[in-house]
Protein backbone atom coordinates (compact mmCIF):
# COMPACT_ATOMS: atom_id res chain seq x y z
CA UNK A 1 0.00 0.00 0.00
CA UNK A 2 1.53 3.26 -1.52
CA UNK A 3 1.09 6.05 1.74
CA UNK A 4 2.85 8.84 2.50
CA UNK A 5 3.59 10.16 6.26
CA UNK A 6 4.42 13.68 6.74
CA UNK A 7 6.66 14.88 9.58
CA UNK A 8 5.34 18.22 11.24
CA UNK A 9 8.09 20.25 9.42
CA UNK A 10 6.90 18.80 5.81
CA UNK A 11 3.23 19.62 6.87
CA UNK A 12 4.35 23.19 7.31
CA UNK A 13 6.24 23.20 4.10
CA UNK A 14 3.20 21.53 2.62
CA UNK A 15 1.05 24.43 3.90
CA UNK A 16 2.92 27.08 2.51
CA UNK A 17 3.24 25.38 -1.37
CA UNK A 18 -0.37 24.98 -1.42
CA UNK A 19 -0.72 28.93 -0.64
CA UNK A 20 1.40 29.63 -3.56
CA UNK A 21 0.47 26.74 -5.76
CA UNK A 22 -3.46 28.07 -5.97
CA UNK A 23 -1.96 31.13 -8.44
CA UNK A 24 0.31 28.36 -10.03
CA UNK A 25 -0.66 25.81 -12.86
CA UNK A 26 -3.65 23.78 -11.61
CA UNK A 27 -1.58 20.81 -12.06
CA UNK A 28 1.41 21.61 -9.48
CA UNK A 29 -1.91 22.26 -7.00
CA UNK A 30 -3.52 18.83 -7.59
CA UNK A 31 0.24 17.22 -7.20
CA UNK A 32 0.05 18.52 -3.72
CA UNK A 33 -3.03 17.79 -2.80
CA UNK A 34 -2.33 13.98 -3.31
CA UNK A 35 0.37 14.30 -1.30
CA UNK A 36 -2.11 15.73 1.32
CA UNK A 37 -4.89 12.94 1.06
CA UNK A 38 -2.41 10.85 1.13
CA UNK A 39 -1.20 11.96 4.62
CA UNK A 40 -4.63 12.02 5.56
CA UNK A 41 -4.84 8.35 5.32
CA UNK A 42 -6.51 7.93 2.02
CA UNK A 43 -5.95 5.41 0.24
CA UNK A 44 -4.78 5.58 -3.82
CA UNK A 45 -8.38 4.89 -4.80
CA UNK A 46 -10.52 7.28 -2.65
CA UNK A 47 -7.59 9.82 -3.99
CA UNK A 48 -8.08 9.49 -7.68
CA UNK A 49 -11.67 9.42 -6.86
CA UNK A 50 -11.95 12.77 -4.87
CA UNK A 51 -9.51 14.57 -7.66
CA UNK A 52 -11.49 12.62 -10.85
CA UNK A 53 -7.79 11.41 -11.24
CA UNK A 54 -6.70 7.61 -12.52
CA UNK A 55 -5.24 6.17 -9.74
CA UNK A 56 -1.96 5.43 -11.82
CA UNK A 57 -1.46 9.02 -11.83
CA UNK A 58 -1.73 9.16 -8.05
CA UNK A 59 0.43 6.28 -7.62
CA UNK A 60 2.67 8.26 -9.92
CA UNK A 61 2.84 11.22 -7.68
CA UNK A 62 3.45 9.52 -4.91
CA UNK A 63 6.51 7.31 -6.07
CA UNK A 64 7.89 10.21 -7.52
CA UNK A 65 7.44 12.54 -3.79
CA UNK A 66 8.56 9.12 -1.87
CA UNK A 67 11.81 8.92 -4.46
CA UNK A 68 12.81 12.35 -4.29
CA UNK A 69 10.91 14.81 -1.84
CA UNK A 70 9.66 18.20 -3.10
CA UNK A 71 12.06 18.57 -5.71
CA UNK A 72 10.87 15.64 -7.31
CA UNK A 73 7.60 17.10 -7.68
CA UNK A 74 8.75 20.35 -10.00
CA UNK A 75 7.14 20.45 -12.56
CA UNK A 76 9.55 21.10 -15.84
CA UNK A 77 8.65 23.26 -19.11
CA UNK A 78 8.02 21.32 -22.08
CA UNK A 79 9.63 24.28 -24.35
CA UNK A 80 6.53 25.98 -25.90
CA UNK A 81 7.10 25.97 -29.76
CA UNK A 82 6.04 29.92 -29.77
CA UNK A 83 8.40 30.57 -27.60
CA UNK A 84 10.91 28.83 -29.68
CA UNK A 85 9.73 30.92 -32.64
CA UNK A 86 10.73 33.66 -31.12
CA UNK A 87 14.32 33.41 -31.80
CA UNK A 88 13.51 33.79 -35.65
CA UNK A 89 13.27 37.21 -36.74
CA UNK A 90 11.94 39.08 -39.87
CA UNK A 91 14.83 39.07 -41.34
CA UNK A 92 15.35 35.07 -41.12
CA UNK A 93 11.94 34.80 -42.39
CA UNK A 94 12.27 37.03 -45.16
CA UNK A 95 15.50 35.01 -46.33
CA UNK A 96 13.90 32.04 -46.03
CA UNK A 97 10.72 32.71 -47.75
CA UNK A 98 12.05 34.59 -50.52
CA UNK A 99 13.28 30.82 -51.98
CA UNK A 100 11.10 28.65 -53.38
CA UNK A 101 10.37 25.35 -50.90
CA UNK A 102 11.60 23.25 -54.41
CA UNK A 103 14.83 24.38 -53.27
CA UNK A 104 14.87 23.25 -49.62
CA UNK A 105 16.13 19.28 -50.15
CA UNK A 106 14.65 17.85 -46.88
CA UNK A 107 10.58 19.48 -48.24
CA UNK A 108 10.93 17.15 -51.09
CA UNK A 109 8.15 19.07 -52.95
CA UNK A 110 8.50 20.39 -56.50
CA UNK A 111 6.38 23.54 -55.27
CA UNK A 112 7.67 27.40 -56.09
CA UNK A 113 5.31 29.02 -53.57
CA UNK A 114 4.90 28.86 -49.51
CA UNK A 115 2.35 27.49 -48.06
CA UNK A 116 1.67 27.43 -43.98
CA UNK A 117 1.76 23.24 -44.51
CA UNK A 118 5.34 23.65 -45.95
CA UNK A 119 6.93 26.35 -43.72
CA UNK A 120 5.60 24.03 -40.79
CA UNK A 121 7.39 21.10 -42.38
CA UNK A 122 9.97 23.19 -43.04
CA UNK A 123 9.72 24.40 -39.25
CA UNK A 124 9.54 20.62 -38.20
CA UNK A 125 12.64 19.36 -40.75
CA UNK A 126 15.18 22.28 -40.21
CA UNK A 127 14.09 24.02 -36.77
CA UNK A 128 13.75 20.58 -34.89
CA UNK A 129 10.47 21.17 -33.69
CA UNK A 130 6.76 20.72 -34.15
CA UNK A 131 4.30 23.38 -34.20
CA UNK A 132 0.98 24.07 -35.22
CA UNK A 133 -0.01 26.17 -37.95
CA UNK A 134 -1.91 28.84 -36.29
CA UNK A 135 0.97 29.73 -34.24
CA UNK A 136 3.42 29.78 -37.45
CA UNK A 137 0.49 32.64 -38.87
CA UNK A 138 0.52 33.99 -35.53
CA UNK A 139 4.49 34.49 -35.12
CA UNK A 140 4.85 35.76 -38.88
CA UNK A 141 2.34 38.54 -38.25
CA UNK A 142 4.03 39.65 -35.07
CA UNK A 143 7.40 39.70 -36.54
CA UNK A 144 5.60 42.00 -39.13
CA UNK A 145 6.18 39.64 -42.16
CA UNK A 146 3.85 40.39 -44.74
CA UNK A 147 3.09 38.02 -48.19
CA UNK A 148 0.29 39.28 -49.84
CA UNK A 149 -1.39 37.04 -52.59
CA UNK A 150 0.58 35.03 -55.24
CA UNK A 151 0.14 36.63 -58.72
CA UNK A 152 -0.26 34.13 -61.71
CA UNK A 153 1.70 35.36 -64.61
CA UNK A 154 1.72 33.42 -67.85
CA UNK A 155 4.45 33.78 -70.28
CA UNK A 156 4.93 32.03 -74.16
CA UNK A 157 7.33 29.63 -74.57
CA UNK A 158 7.97 32.01 -77.80
CA UNK A 159 11.88 33.34 -77.36
CA UNK A 160 10.59 36.34 -79.85
CA UNK A 161 7.23 37.40 -77.03
CA UNK A 162 8.55 40.31 -75.48
CA UNK A 163 9.71 41.59 -79.11
CA UNK A 164 5.82 40.65 -80.47
CA UNK A 165 4.12 42.00 -77.16
CA UNK A 166 5.76 45.30 -77.32
CA UNK A 167 5.07 46.01 -80.89
CA UNK A 168 1.38 45.06 -80.47
CA UNK A 169 1.47 47.51 -77.25
CA UNK A 170 2.96 50.51 -79.51
CA UNK A 171 0.18 49.24 -82.26
CA UNK A 172 -2.44 50.07 -80.08
CA UNK A 173 -1.05 52.99 -78.50
CA UNK A 174 -1.47 54.45 -82.70
CA UNK A 175 -4.95 53.58 -82.74
CA UNK A 176 -5.75 55.30 -79.81
CA UNK A 177 -3.98 58.09 -80.81
CA UNK A 178 -5.90 58.63 -83.84
CA UNK A 179 -9.54 57.58 -82.63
Amino acid sequence: MLKIKLSEEERETLKLKLQAAKSQKALVYMDLKIIEYSDQGESVPEIGERLSLHPHTVRTVLKKFKAGGWAELQRKPRGKPEEKLKAYDLAYWEDILSQPPSGFEQLATADQNWTYVLIQTYVEKYLGFKVAISTIWSHLRKVGYTSGRAKLSITSPDPDYQVKRQRVEDLEKKVQKTA
